[in-house]
Formats: structure tokens, sequence, C-alpha cells
């Protein structure tokens, strides 16, 4: 069988680190090379990067608020440039900037068969910036965009009802895997911990943005409530963002570690003992994943990834409503839980989730939607004869 060419058309893409990017990038690695033939089309890098299959980098320019990431700026012409020579099967896009529109328009002019993922909340960020006002428009946007993709992959069933309620129609869920060999608790080091400034006592972990959609102060919160009950818990806050600076003024306890990648975030997640995460804009969270991986209890609301892979009581804590209130009363009762067994059942969750299982559904999906316009176009040509 002739290899099916993908082209994905991506806004984000590693050496940047987010949950979007590197989800991607797994999911592309675990893909079979006999089977598929990859082309990424992307924002230029700002950093060194070797690229791992074909790539045709494009200009985008600083979203505000988010320094770390780019908008793709409207490439038609490069994207049918790069189609002319690649000739993909199918197109795959992950971000529904001006780049990934540009994609759309063209694939649709050329008769190319489009699906889409939905990853991030952006309609629900802008409750968080005072700009609750221009959610509707934000979602009203989206879906046009999505419906007119032969599919839309979100990472949650959650997700999948949310976006089917308002509209979006062909939405598949295509979960999120973790990688259970650079996420282990092997990679627990007493001198990070020693670094920290901890022994024996617990330290609660933040991996993500500094940011006001991640729900920050709640964290912060959590683990004042704790200590206010005796518990002399230290709070690792691993990543960055616009919140950080003014933050690591105010409480000069918390340790902000910045952003970690690769193993040196592994060791982050292994040194520490309980995760937390107030975030409730996330479609999936892959940190969740990644932490139980790393042999971590966590405490999260009940969605997303969470509500997929948290058992309350057994690997982690839910709060059982969406208020502050319900989520420090989860980090309590995690606390007065045995950590390490708790770390053993997450562990044990986690390897359930992997990126070769992802891999498979994505491919029986690709092949569905190739196969679907080939016959298409064989009943149009039948047609005009």
């Amino acid at each position: 069988m002739a290899q099916i060419r993908i082209s994905i058309v991506t806004e984000t893409y590693v050496p940047d680190v987010n949950g979007v990017a590197n989800s991607l990038r797994q999911l592309l690695s675990a893909l079979n090379p006999e089977q598929f033939r990859i082309q990424i089309i992307r924002t230029c890098p700002r950093s060194g990067w070797l690229p791992e299959s074909e790539e045709v980098w494009c200009r985008g320019l600083t979203i505000p608020m988010y320094p770390d990431l780019q908008l793709g700026l409207p490439a038609r012409r490069r994207v049918a440039r790069a189609w002319k020579s690649f000739q993909p099967d199918l197109v795959y896009i992950a971000t529904e900037g001006p780049l990934g529109n540009s994609a759309l328009r063209q694939a649709r002019r050329q008769g190319i068969p489009v699906i889409s993922a939905f990853h991030t909340n952006f309609h629900r960020y802008s409750s968080y910036y005072g700009l609750g006002w221009i959610k509707s428009l934000t979602l009203a946007w989206l879906r046009r965009f999505h419906n007119r993709t032969a599919a839309t992959l979100v990472p949650a069933g959650e997700i999948a009802a949310a976006l089917s309620a308002d509209g979006f129609r062909n939405v598949s869920v295509l979960p999120h895997g973790v990688d259970c060999q650079l996420f282990h608790p092997r990679r627990r080091s007493i001198a990070l911990r020693q670094q920290w400034q901890v022994g024996s006592e617990p330290v609660l972990l933040y991996v993500g943005r500094i940011a006001a959609e991640k729900n920050i102060p709640l964290a912060i919160h959590s683990w004042q409530a704790l200590r206010a009950q005796g518990t002399d818990a230290r709070l690792v806050m691993v990543g960055d963002g616009p919140m950080r600076a003014e933050l690591e003024r105010e409480y000069p306890q918390i340790v902000f570690a910045g952003v970690q990648t690769g193993e040196a975030l592994a060791r982050y997640f292994a040194s520490a003992d309980a995760f937390i995460f107030p975030s409730q804009t996330e479609t999936f969270g892959l940190v969740t994943l990644e932490a139980m991986a790393s042999g971590l209890p966590v405490v999260a609301f009940n969605m997303a990834a969470a509500q997929m892979h948290v058992q309350a009581g057994i690997n982690g804590e839910l709060a059982t409503t969406d208020s502050d209130d319900a989520f420090i009363a989860a980090t309590l009762r995690l606390a007065g839980s045995n950590l390490q067994a708790m770390g053993v059942a997450a562990r044990s969750q986690a390897e359930r989730a992997s990126w070769q299982s992802v891999a498979e559904q994505f491919s029986t999906l690709a092949i569905s939607h190739v196969s679907t316009e080939s016959r298409n176009k064989t009943g149009q040509i039948q047609t005009m004869v």
C-alpha cells in the first residue's frame, strides 16, 4: 500500500514549550513511517531546531500576553507551493489561527480532505482578561472554522459534548497519551529537593503557564490552607507567564523555577509529592498525565484529563464542585492521605495511556477520510462520464 501523505499545519510545534506542540510531536513520532509520510507547515521556530521530517516555515507574530507563542500570518501562496510538490492526501490543521485558515481555504480550493483539532478553549480565556464580551464572537468563529472541516478532534469526551451542544459538527475524541519512559518516578532527585530547601515535608507542584486563565491564585490559596492546618508544605511552580514577576515578589516562600523541559522537567515532576492543577480552561491538560506517570497523585477539578484518569481517594482527589472551596477541600483531603500509595496508583493509571494507542486511533481516522474522499472523487468522475 502506498504511503498516505499528510500535511500538518500548526502555529506551534517543538521547540515551543506547550501542550499542543509536545502532544503533536508525540503523535507524529508514534505514527508508522511506512504507512504515513509527514509534512509540517508551521511558524518559523525562534530557537535552534533540527527538523525531524519535512518542514515548511512561515512567518508569525508574537501573541500579546503570550510572548512564547506565535500567531501564524496568512500564507495561502506558500501553502499552495508546498502542496504542489508534496501532493497531500489529507490535511490536518492543528491550530485555528490565520495560518490554519489559509490552509483550510487552499485545501477546499484543491479538494483535499481536511481534519482539524480543537486544543485550546480560547472562548473561555476571554473572561480571565476582562474580555468576556468577545466570548460569543470567538466561539462563532471557531464553530465556522471547524464546521468547514470533515472532522474536529478533541482530547476528551467532555469537550466533545460541549462543542456538539454549541453547534460543532462531526466532533471525534482523540485522547492524548503520555511518555512513560521520560516521566517516571525513578527520576526523583534528592539534590533537587535540597535545592528547594525541603527534606521530608511534602512538596506541591504546579506546571504550566503562570497566567490568569490557569487560575493560579487558587493553587496558592490551597497551599496556604494546608500550611494553616499545620502542614509545612512547599509549593513549587514550573513555568512562566505574565503573573510570575508579581507573584515572586508577593510570595518569596514559593519556588518559581521558570520553564523546564525534557529530563529536567521530568526530574521536577518526580521530585515533588503531589500535583496541584486548578485550571478550568483545559481541553485536556497533558501535565496531569505527566504528573501521574511521574508517580504523583493529582488535585484537580473534575474535567478534562483529570475526569478521565483521576480516581478520587485512589490516585488523587477531585473538587466535587466548580468552587474554590471545593478545590481547597480536595487539597486538604489529599494531604491527609498516603501520598506514596496514591502515587503508585497514579503511575499505574498513566501506563494505560500510551501514545502508540493514540497513533493507531489517528491512523484509522486518517485512512477513513482519505478513503472517503477517494470514493467521492471516483463517484464524481463516473457521474461526469
